[in-house]
C-alpha cells in the first residue's frame, strides 16, 4: 500500500486537530484516534510535504506542554521520526534501518538537514526517556526489536512499524478511527478536498508568481477562499455537529466560481468577474438533495467507508463493534 502521510501522538485537552502547532505537520488531517487519558494520535498530511518536522513537534510541545511524537512516512517504504518536549527537540531518527541515511526519499524540507545514521540503543534510550516524562512506560526489549528492523524487513511495512513502535512506548490502547462528520468523498467536499481543482490551481498560481511568471495574474479571492474553507473541511471532517448543509453551500458556490474562472494562460488577458456565480441546475439539485436528506436523517452511507479506512482501523488494538471481535 502507498502511504505518504505524518504520523503525530500529542496530548490534547480538545481535539488534536485543534491544537496550536498541528498545522505545520500538514492540514489534511485524515485519521483521528483516542489513546490513553488525552493523548491522541493524527494522520495527516499536506501539498508541500515533507514538513518540518523538529520546528513542527517544537511547536506543538510548546503548546501543550506534554512531549510530542511525529513520523513522516515515505511511500510505507521509509520514515524519519522525532521525538520532542517541552523546551527540548530531538535529532530526526531514520526508519529504516536507524544506521543509515536514505538515499531515495527526502525526509525534510528542501534546504534542511536529513536524518543522519544512529546507533539502535542510542535510539531506544530516547525514546524510553520520552515515555518516562510522557508519563509511560517503555517495553525496553519490545522497543529495540521495533527500531532494529533492517531496511528489507521493513519495506512496505513502516506503517504498521511505528504503530508498533508507539505501543512499545506504553501507549498500548490505540483507538479506532474517529468517525467523520462530513461526506468528504462525496460532491461539493470532493471537488474542494480531493479533485484536481480550486485549490490545486490556486496553489499552482501560487509557484508561478514565486517563480515570477508575468502572466500570472494577482492573487484572485477565490484562491484565498479555495485554501482557507480547504483547511476548515479537513479540520471539520472530526468536529461533531458542524453545520454539514452551511459548508457544503459554500464549497458549491465555491466550485462555480471555480469553474466560471479561465485559467491563466501566457498572453490572455482574464475578463473583469461579472458577479458572483451560482451552482447550475444539476448541482443546486444535488444541494437540495442533500440538505433534504440531512434535515430528515435520511442520508446513506457516505463513501468513507474504503479499504483505506478499513486498513486503518486494523491498525487500533479496540475491538470492532460490528463484529465483537478484536483485530
Amino acid at each position: 500500500m502507498s502511504y505518504w502521510g505524518t504520523v503525530v501522538v500529542a496530548r490534547s485537552h480538545g481535539l488534536l486537530v485543534d491544537q496550536d502547532g498541528v498545522a505545520g505537520f500538514g492540514y489534511r488531517h485524515r485519521w483521528l484516534r483516542q489513546l490513553s487519558d488525552d493523548w491522541q494520535l493524527l494522520e495527516t498530511g499536506g501539498s508541500d510535504d515533507p514538513p518540518d518536522l523538529r520546528g513542527s513537534c517544537e511547536a506543538v510541545a510548546a503548546s501543550t506542554g506534554c512531549p510530542v511524537l511525529a513520523a513522516y512516512i515515505s511511500d510505507d517504504s521509509c520514515a524519519a521520526m522525532c521525538a520532542a518536549s517541552p523546551g527540548q527537540v530531538g535529532p530526526l531518527t531514520r526508519l529504516w534501518p536507524v544506521s543509515r541515511t536514505c538515499g531515495t526519499y527526502r525526509h525534510q524540507p528542501r534546504g534542511m538537514a536529513e536524518p543522519a545514521g544512529r546507533g539502535i540503543e542510542e535510539v531506544a534510550a530516547e525514546l524510553t526517556a520520552w515515555s518516562d516524562a510522557a508519563g509511560f512506560r517503555a517495553d525496553a526489549d519490545r522497543l529495540r526489536l521495533a527500531i532494529g528492523r533492517d531496511a528489507d524487513r521493513a519495506r512496505g511495512q513502516v506503517v504498521d512499524l511505528v504503530f508498533e513502535v508507539v505501543k512499545a512506548l506504553g501507549l498500548s490502547r490505540i483507538g479506532r478511527t474517529f468517525p467523520w462528520s462530513l461526506p468528504a468523498f462525496d460532491w461539493p467536499f470532493s471537488g474542494v478536498m480531493f479533485s484536481l481543482g480550486p485549490t490545486d490551481q490556486a496553489r499552482q498560481n501560487a509557484r508561478y508568481r514565486a517563480a515570477g511568471v508575468a502572466w500570472i495574474p494577482p492573487v484572485q479571492p477565490w484562491e484565498t477562499a479555495a485554501l482557507a474553507l480547504e483547511a476548515e473541511l479537513w479540520t471539520a471532517l472530526h468536529r461533531p455537529g458542524v453545520d454539514v448543509a452551511d459548508l457544503a453551500r459554500r464549497a458549491a458556490h465555491l466550485l462555480a466560481t471555480y469553474q466560471a474562472t479561465p485559467i491563466p494562460q501566457e498572453s490572455t488577458t482574464l475578463p473583469a468577474a461579472a458577479g458572483p456565480p451560482v451552482p447550475d441546475e444539476a448541482s443546486l439539485r444535488l444541494l437540495a438533495e442533500l440538505e433534504s436528506r440531512l434535515t430528515s436523517g435520511t442520508m446513506p452511507p457516505w463513501s468513507d467507508e474504503t479499504e483505506e479506512r478499513r486498513y486503518a482501523d486494523s491498525l487500533a488494538t479496540e475491538p470492532d463493534p460490528n463484529s465483537g471481535t478484536p483485530f
